[in-house]
């Protein structure tokens, strides 16, 4: 069961990125021991200081990895019974509560922190989507052309967009009437991107929210 709901990213890949913050924990604490550094006035407050940041951010981290292991054991108890069906089902209901909210704030923070870029689509990945939704397939030079990239960044961005899910790989031999544009002319020996059924749904949620969002500002 993943504790972190994200969209892309597995529990372990978020992990791997929070043990980043203990390594170098470890490495700060290691250089206040060095004489050197602890009796040099300049070097040793800014050490200090990140040791205190990277304390402040440890001490969630562990918070999270307590009430995680806790909901496993309380698993471990339950079973496969339901939860709500176990004497213990209100203590479980407590401890996933407090999972979920400490690994909300934890997600948040390394959001903020720019350590989770997979879980986000920019502007630019967006018109991408949008593009390809509309038009139809498309291989990598061309939709550089139609939004605006050179051809490395936009073979990039696909690639990045298909290890999302959100677009899938198609053979251009494999394309018959596919294409909206009249003039299109289809490359047999081209890698084109389409639109997967999760791209189209998460731009219907995208289109869903700003319409939610328009109706409560009073259109």
């Amino acid at each position: 069961m993943s504790i972190f709901n994200a969209k892309y990213l597995s529990d372990e890949e978020i992990w791997s990125r929070i043990d980043s913050f203990y390594t170098e924990r470890s490495d700060v604490e290691s250089k206040l021991g060095d004489p050197v550094i602890s009796t040099d006035p300049e070097r040793m407050p800014r050490f200090a200081k990140r040791l205190y940041e990277l304390n402040q951010k440890c001490l969630l981290f562990d918070q999270l990895k307590g009430a995680a292991q806790d909901l496993k054991e309380i698993n471990e108890l339950i079973g496969n019974e339901l939860p709500e069906e176990h004497e213990l089902g209100p203590l479980h209901h407590e401890y996933a509560k407090e999972c979920q909210e400490l690994a909300g704030q934890v997600y948040a923070l390394l959001m903020e922190l720019g350590l989770l870029p997979e879980e986000i689509e920019d502007e630019k990945d967006l018109e991408i989507l949008q593009f390809i939704d509309y038009a139809g397939p498309e291989y990598a030079w061309r939709l550089g052309i139609n939004v605006g990239l050179d051809v490395e960044e936009s073979r990039s961005r696909l690639e990045n967009l298909l290890n999302k899910g959100l677009l899938e790989k198609v053979q251009g031999n494999m394309l018959v009437g596919y294409h909206r544009q009249r003039d299109w002319v289809k490359h047999m020996n081209h890698t084109y991107y389409r639109i997967t059924r999760a791209g189209r749904h998460y731009l219907r949620r995208l289109r869903r929210e700003q319409e939610e969002l328009t109706d409560e500002n009073g259109g």
